[in-house]
């Protein structure tokens, strides 16, 4: 019989050994008969019985040891698939060489099969405790010894395997989220817009799982102008983050409108319609901020309300968060909305796990209790950067994690 199983990490590959630096898993056919199995038992006929018969059997990869020092040796150096061990020994018994096994990980799921001859129930639970996977009583029936060691030894390939797939899909899913990742704004880009533009832009965002339907970017259109986005796909996993790829995609190719974020939303809908699968859709918010006209202007594709106002008077109000989200439907028509942004004013952008997230009353934020606690932290921030201030409210007022992508930007004046 043959199982598919993973032969493990390489550990200590060299150059030119082919591991990246997550490790080289690999996959092979394993047959079942030529997993190692050791036999530890300090009568000699015993240990020979049962080499004889599980030999006869088909398994070929036999070893024995005569008692349990030994037996502890050869299980550091060889690494069975599977040990048989006699439980009453001279020197170190049965329980010992079981708890010595089970304390080291390495050793924590290689399957061990006891045989005893007590049939003390108190007695075979302490050796189960002690870390047995199976007992089998003496004196052996030979047939039923060879039935649990083909049984055991298939279920632990299968857990390999298992473990193997976790393994490599693990891999996978940290290297697409680094690629994700590498999408977002780098430190010296946000840095260069803040000198450009005399603005300042803080930026959080989180991941509910290893990869995010969110993304956000900011990047120059002309000597006053500037462009910040934010996008929330729906769900999230892999087929959110593939989705932020193609939008990326997309966005890199189409220059956009210098007047009208609006305008710009139709032609990213348009073609983005024929890139994303049926039902899939994204919700966006593109704003301009011009810095000598003191204005911002914003379309909305059925994202969260933009959050505005003045750090020194404290006053904050709600954009309209109007607008199809995009990749429903071809041919669809924006609205621009245009602000006053001036010195000391702000521009709060965010995904709508701040609105969703429900508090340990099970009670979310809403639109009106976001602006409150915006508020909040205006009157209580010293300095004009009060995003920290927010998110720290927003993460301790629910007592877990948001099941949602968390993005969230703040430009300030």
């Amino acid at each position: 019989m043959e199982i598919v199983t993973g032969v493990g990490t390489s550990l200590g590959a060299g150059p030119g050994s082919g591991a990246d630096d997550h490790g080289d898993v690999s996959v092979k056919l394993v047959d079942i008969k030529a997993c190692k199995i050791l036999v530890v038992d300090d009568e000699m006929l015993i240990r020979e019985l049962i080499k004889a018969q599980l030999s006869s059997a088909g398994f070929s990869s036999l070893d024995v040891a005569e008692d349990g020092l030994v037996g502890l040796e050869r299980i550091n150096e060889t690494k069975p698939d599977l040990v048989i061990l006699d439980i009453q020994m001279p020197g170190m018994n049965g329980i010992d060489v079981l708890k010595k096994i089970r304390a080291d990980p390495d050793f924590d799921d290689m399957p061990i099969i006891v045989e005893t001859g007590h049939d003390d129930r108190a007695f075979r639970n302490e050796v189960l405790r002690a870390g047995a996977t199976d007992i089998i009583s003496k004196p052996i029936d030979f047939k039923l010894l060879r039935l649990r060691v083909r049984t055991h030894l298939e279920h632990r390939l299968l857990v390999l395997s298992l473990k193997t797939y976790q393994q490599r899909v693990e891999q996978e899913l940290q290297a697409a989220r680094s690629m994700q990742l590498q999408l977002l704004p780098r430190e010296r880009d946000v840095h260069a817009i803040e000198e450009k533009y005399g603005v300042k832009l803080d930026w959080h965002y989180q991941a509910s799982s290893e990869l995010s339907g969110d993304c956000w970017g900011v990047h120059p259109i002309n000597d006053t102008k500037f462009g910040v986005f934010i996008v929330d796909f729906t769900g999230h996993g892999v087929g959110a983050a593939v989705n932020t790829f193609r939008l990326h995609t997309v966005m890199k190719d189409l220059q956009p409108d210098s007047k009208s974020p609006a305008r710009y939303l139709e032609k990213l809908n348009d073609q983005l319609i024929d890139l994303i699968p049926r039902g899939q859709f994204a919700t966006i918010n593109y704003s301009i901020v011009d810095v000598a006209q003191n204005i911002v202007t914003y379309a909305s594709a059925g994202h969260t309300p933009p959050i505005m106002g003045c750090s020194t008077m404290n006053k904050v109000f709600l954009g309209k968060p109007d607008g199809l989200p995009v990749g429903i439907k071809k041919t669809v028509s924006f609205e621009d909305h245009e602000v006053g942004l001036g010195p000391d004013d702000f521009l709060f952008l965010y995904s709508d796990a701040l609105i969703e997230t429900p508090d340990e009353d099970a009670i979310p934020l809403d639109d009106d209790g976001l602006v409150k606690l915006v508020h909040k932290n205006l009157l209580q921030s010293g300095e004009k950067r009060p995003l920290e201030g927010l998110l720290n409210d927003f993460y301790t007022r629910s007592p877990v994690l948001p099941t949602d992508d968390v993005t969230a930007l703040w430009v300030q004046r």
